[in-house]
């Protein structure tokens, strides 16, 4: 089914680019497999500016499909395709819909504190709320992106810099190949900010942008990795001021202070790395199969967790004092920090999970699935 829905995917966006995609992601698009679903619907409102359209309201008493799922305070977000915003204010039991200035496909959100958060998603879209989700802005979307990119590197290719009229050549070739000429498409899959407003969005063919202002500017980076085959770019961790990024085919970057650059860390594995956690103890990353690789000294040595899971990893939660690791199958673990002793958790059965998120609510954790976000409980398996 994932491979069906991918190919229906690359032949309704972008199609020379996407062949890219499909090629690497054709694996391990799991965590995406409702997006590429619904892409099919998206298609036939192709006349829609999607960008310039709010989100519809949907009707509550149906299930809608959800994506990503973040805590703010006491309550909880949920995004998913068309611009869906969800809030529950009640632990997940119930959720309503937010206003949402977008009809995009939205996939991840992030909030720093109960107030401040982020949404990313499709056509290159970066959504703001400074009011705990109440209202949402746009900060970034595929035309203002598309601009940004070319005003930047313009500038400094007419300086003389080599590198920027390579990235301006990059730009070319990716936009040649748009279904809209006029906006770059590529989704934008994961979004971070410290507590001093400095932070980076990623996302798919290795891009990645850095602001110091909550997200109110931003600046390029895409050639201040040691990222030259252009990888996807999945999740960022933050710890104390250190940034890290994981993509596909094992490739893990931390932000050097010093030259200001994001330098590879070779890793054990090989494959995507959907997640990456950094805690003041332990480094974490987490994708296929089941693997889960930690280190205690920021990415010098490695050890491999046995997880006894088959499944992708698609979240690392941490709730009750417990860090704990869901699987898109829906089984969970519980890794004790300490030791890396692995125990088994009852399975959030019923349906394939697209991510995890803690809760409010002690022994409580919600997913999200295309059937919408659900409450599970945490219990050793029997």
């Amino acid at each position: 089914m994932i491979g069906a829905n991918l190919e229906m995917f690359c032949l309704l966006r972008n199609r020379q680019l996407l062949r890219q995609l499909c090629r690497s992601l054709l694996s391990i698009i799991v965590i995406f497999s409702t997006l590429l679903v619904v892409a099919a619907d998206a298609a036939s409102s192709a006349d829609i500016d999607s960008l310039a359209e709010p989100a519809q309201q949907i009707d509550a008493r149906l299930p809608a499909p959800v994506i990503g799922v973040a805590r703010a305070g006491n309550d909880l977000f949920s995004v998913g395709p068309h611009g869906l915003i969800l809030r529950s204010s009640d632990s997940g039991k119930s959720w309503l819909q937010v206003p949402s200035p977008v009809a995009s496909d939205l996939v991840q959100v992030r909030f720093r504190d109960a107030q401040h958060g982020w949404i990313v998603g499709h056509d290159s879209l970066l959504l703001h709320t400074r009011d705990g989700g109440r209202t949402w802005v746009v900060q970034l979307d595929g035309r203002s992106l598309l601009t940004l990119l070319r005003e930047t590197y313009g500038r400094r290719a007419s300086n003389g810099d080599s590198t920027a009229q390579d990235m301006l050549q990059e730009i070319d070739f990716a936009m040649g190949t748009s279904a809209s000429p006029d906006v770059l498409a590529a989704p934008l899959l994961d979004v971070l900010f410290d507590a001093n407003g400095q932070g980076f969005v990623v996302g798919a063919f290795g891009m990645i942008l850095r602001s110091t202002d909550d997200g109110a500017t931003w600046e390029p980076w895409i050639e201040r990795t040691e990222n030259d085959r252009r990888m996807h770019l999945y999740a960022l961790a933050e710890y104390q001021g250190r940034f890290f990024v994981s993509g596909e085919q094992g490739l893990l970057m931390q932000l050097d202070p010093q030259s200001q650059r994001f330098l590879m860390q070779e890793t054990p594995y090989t494959g995507t790395y959907f997640g990456v956690r950094a805690f003041s103890d332990l480094l974490l990353v987490h994708g296929l199969r089941g693997n889960l690789f930690v280190s205690r000294d920021q990415g010098q040595e490695w050890v491999k967790v046995e997880t006894g899971l088959n499944a992708s990893l698609v979240s690392a939660v941490e709730q009750d004092g417990q860090l704990i690791l869901v699987s898109q199958s829906g089984e969970m673990i519980a890794i004790d920090r300490g030791n890396l002793q692995v125990t088994p958790l009852q399975a959030a059965n019923a349906g394939e999970v697209y991510a995890a998120s803690a809760t409010d609510k002690a022994g409580k954790l919600v997913v999200t699935r295309f059937s919408g976000a659900q409450v599970v409980e945490i219990a050793q398996a029997k």
